[in-house]
């Protein structure tokens, strides 16, 4: 409890910043109710300007604070890394802090309804041209995938496993079926964070070529639903990696450019 009232309080104080009492107000009634603000409005955060749907929780993802260990993470070693890859980019968040610092990002999000405000916000902070985003979910092979959409916690919409009717059916590539598309130089230092709400094991089998490509490459795991254990034997199947935790519910690997021994 006193862990949740910190980072609740960090929330607010964020807000409070800014001005923004409409959040605040939001915070409260999603917590209470799980519900959240009856319109669509703009806002205004120490990341940037953000689009934020009515009845979602838009307005969490924006504040600087959430998940702020992960962003922790990013902002301390952000020396060691000059391409974001952002699995599960939702409205944009990362990429827009990482882009104003210079970094250059490339996200994926297949919900489209997310994917859409993910755009707007590009738009909204004029970096549409600096940003290369991609409505596909990252996977281990190309399909067509049942989806549950979330419409609150729009962050939590997730592949269906369990045969339940779809509210909504995505694209999920492979990270290496992209490759081609990206950019990407032998040289760059690579930064790829995950949050695929359960599909992490098969985003990273789908990025073996991928993670064989290139010598620098770090990844930020959620490891939540899927367990850190099955993350990490999913990576050592493909190179070497030394770990590390990054917060209660996320985990780093940062590939170790000497051969894995077998």
């Amino acid at each position: 409890m006193i862990k949740k009232l910190t980072t609740y309080s960090k929330y607010f104080f964020e807000y409070l910043k800014h001005g923004d009492y409409d959040s605040i107000i939001s915070s409260v009634r999603y917590l209470l109710k799980k519900g959240s603000h009856a319109s669509d409005r703009t806002i205004t955060t120490s990341i940037g300007t953000f689009f934020c749907r009515k009845n979602t929780n838009d307005f969490q993802f924006a504040n600087y604070r959430y998940e702020w260990g992960v962003k922790k993470f990013m902002l301390e070693h952000k020396n060691e890394y000059n391409v974001f890859i952002d699995g599960g980019a939702c409205i944009g968040e990362y990429c827009i802090l990482l882009t104003k610092l210079g970094v250059r990002c490339i996200a994926f999000e297949p919900v489209i309804a997310n994917y859409d405000v993910l755009k707007k916000n590009l738009e909204l902070n004029k970096i549409t041209d600096k940003v290369l985003a991609f409505p596909y979910g990252l996977g281990d092979r190309e399909m067509e995938a049942p989806f549950h959409f979330n419409p609150v916690n729009t962050g939590a919409s997730h592949i269906i496993l369990d045969g339940k009717p779809a509210d909504c059916f995505v694209g999920i590539r492979t990270l290496d079926s992209l490759i081609p598309m990206l950019g990407l130089k032998q040289s760059d230092r690579i930064m790829v964070k995950l949050d695929v709400e359960c599909m992490e094991p098969e985003a990273i089998r789908g990025a073996a070529g991928f993670i064989n490509s290139f010598p620098n490459v770090t990844f930020v795991a959620e490891d939540k639903h899927s367990g850190d254990d099955l993350i990490k034997q999913e990576l050592m199947n493909i190179a070497g990696f030394e770990f590390g935790i990054v917060d209660s519910f996320n985990i780093y690997a940062k590939k170790v450019i000497s051969p894995r021994s077998n």
